[in-house]
């Protein structure tokens, strides 16, 4: 009887999972709501507790498929920006930091880390309030660590929307905060051209790297990228073609 609700739990737990991965933000909220996440929590806190591992929580700390997961939902997290006050303290600074150097999955930890991290920073200088590591080290080591990642890298991501990126753009407070945002659409219309090119266009995102082009304050590292993408999204059909084959 025991093993029989467990696995029908562990059925509706991965439902749970699918469901709010593809759902909207609307719905979303009805997920929350409902108080479905806190009861997630628990359950996976009682998991951790007695040390379970199985096909509900996918590992422990050395398991590169449990790290990428949690980044993937810390980025999510950090895309709304009554939430970054929850994440401005010197712990997860700390470890997001430490994350831009992680090997780990390819480079999606990293980027993910210094997504959260590009997401704290364009609140501005008086907004941050850790002080160990700076906010001048955080930029430092976020520009370092995008230096290092190339603009082939495949990736394991879907984006339905493109908003929280191009604010990112926006952003000339932070410009380790503009140049994760530049090169995460350069690097999507250059992998998967098919998709995102399309949807930078429906999102006005041309026109926001225009600005960025025009304006003085960028530095040349994002010039560069913002120029490759306006340039890929205006190439003839034809040439895109001929390139990818």
């Amino acid at each position: 009887m025991k093993l029989h609700c467990y696995n029908r739990l562990v059925r509706a737990s991965l439902l749970l999972n699918s469901l709010a991965c593809q759902v909207e933000r609307e719905q979303k909220k009805v997920l929350g709501d409902l108080e479905i996440v806190e009861v997630m929590c628990t359950f996976i806190q009682t998991k951790l507790k007695n040390k379970v591992c199985d096909e509900l929580l996918k590992g422990f700390s050395d398991k590169g498929e449990l790290l990428r997961n949690m980044m993937d939902l810390m980025a999510n997290i950090a895309e709304v920006q009554k939430l970054w006050q929850n994440l401005m303290n010197e712990e997860y600074v700390t470890v997001f930091t430490i994350f831009l150097e992680s090997k780990k999955d390819g480079i999606e930890v990293r980027y993910n880390a210094a997504g959260v991290l590009s997401h704290l920073l364009s609140d501005g200088e008086e907004a941050w309030r850790v002080e160990s590591p700076n906010r001048d080290e955080v930029i430092w080591r976020i520009v370092q660590a995008i230096q290092r990642w190339p603009l082939e890298s495949q990736r394991n991501i879907n984006y339905r929307s493109f908003g929280p990126i191009l604010n990112l753009v926006r952003c000339f407070r932070s410009h380790a905060s503009q140049y994760w945002a530049v090169w995460a659409l350069c690097n999507l219309t250059k992998v998967y051209p098919d998709k995102y090119i399309k949807l930078l266009k429906e999102e006005g995102g041309l026109e926001i790297l225009r600005k960025v082009m025009r304006d003085p304050r960028p530095i040349t590292a994002i010039q560069e990228l913002a120029k490759q993408v306006i340039d890929r999204v205006q190439m003839p059909v034809e040439a895109s073609e001929e390139i990818n084959d």
